[in-house]
């Protein structure tokens, strides 16, 4: 008697129901979101500000960089800190050696990341955990505890002082790399990988036909971060690159600036020419940044 006197509840008012309270939950959503921007948007434009100041004062002369009053906009476009920047800095030059150093170190690393990813998630082989808490340990230590031992290394044992190996060589192999592959590979179905052998694909038919396909978003992230590193990288060229020839640009900059003075019409002319190529790499893959990062967060 008690169920057939329930009454069933009104369709329409249920599907108002959800409708409401979905529309609740995403306006909450809208909100958090809008405070975010309100709260984060006044701190992105303060640390974007010297930025603009440097892009803009680029285009003045001296006199008025250096004059008490603080002005945004240029009395007068000047060209000339642009004029000099090229022709005396050799930008070019410098401009081909970082391309060309980025791009093979990019390109080995991803392999080296890819292929040792692949077998320390997919594979099964004799010291493999303690291989990969060696590999892991190399994050923990700090470049400058072995910034010597390997200047010795590559300039005194294998004689690579002032060669474009010297570059390249260190940056083909990079633990945070083998770390993120590893982490997104043990989300890819072993069942996938073991029909594949089944229909008589081996190791490699596997690793070109599957797993590179279907990392494209982590081994991008991993490709912009490692280019972003060996483009800007200082330090190691420095000691190692005595050839004007092989300067790549932060080390044929820093040689400039050395060398000129402190004009700073030509100081920001440089940094603004070295620093745009980046930045505009930056905004157009960032979204594989970002992407690639938190597809490793699966399962360990």
């Amino acid at each position: 008697m008690g169920l057939l006197g329930t009454k069933s509840a009104d369709p329409a008012t249920t599907v108002a129901t959800i409708t409401l309270s979905t529309t609740r939950s995403k306006l909450r959503r809208d909100i958090a979101a809008w405070a975010l921007v309100v709260v984060f948007l006044p701190v992105s434009f303060a640390a974007a500000l010297p930025f603009f100041w440097m892009y803009l004062s680029s285009f003045k002369q001296a006199s008025e960089i250096y004059s008490v009053t603080i002005t945004w906009f240029p009395s007068k476009f000047y060209l000339g800190g642009y004029e000099y920047a090229i022709e005396h800095f050799q930008l070019v030059r410098a401009y081909s050696n970082s391309i060309f150093v980025s791009a093979i170190s990019v390109s080995a690393s991803v392999m080296t990341s890819a292929m040792a990813g692949f077998l320390f998630a997919k594979k099964q082989f004799w010291g493999k955990n303690v291989l990969f808490v060696f590999v892991l340990s190399t994050l923990m230590v700090p470049f400058f505890a072995i910034f010597i031992p390997s200047f010795v290394v590559y300039a005194v044992f294998l004689n690579l002082k002032n060669t474009y190996f010297a570059l390249i060589l260190p940056n083909i192999f990079t633990a945070f790399g083998i770390l993120i592959t590893r982490q997104f590979l043990h989300s890819i179905p072993g069942e996938m990988i073991d029909s594949a052998t089944v229909d008589g694909a081996g190791d490699w038919r596997v690793f070109w036909h599957i797993i590179l396909p279907l990392s494209k978003s982590v081994l991008a992230a991993i490709a912009i971060l490692q280019f972003l590193g060996a483009f800007n990288e200082f330090l190691w060229p420095l000691v190692m690159i005595d050839s004007r020839d092989l300067y790549t640009l932060p080390l044929a900059l820093r040689k400039a600036f050395a060398a000129q003075g402190p004009d700073p019409s030509r100081l920001l002319a440089g940094a603004v020419l070295s620093l745009t190529p980046i930045l505009i790499f930056f905004l157009i893959f960032q979204r594989h940044i970002v992407r690639g990062i938190s597809l490793t967060g699966v399962k360990g």
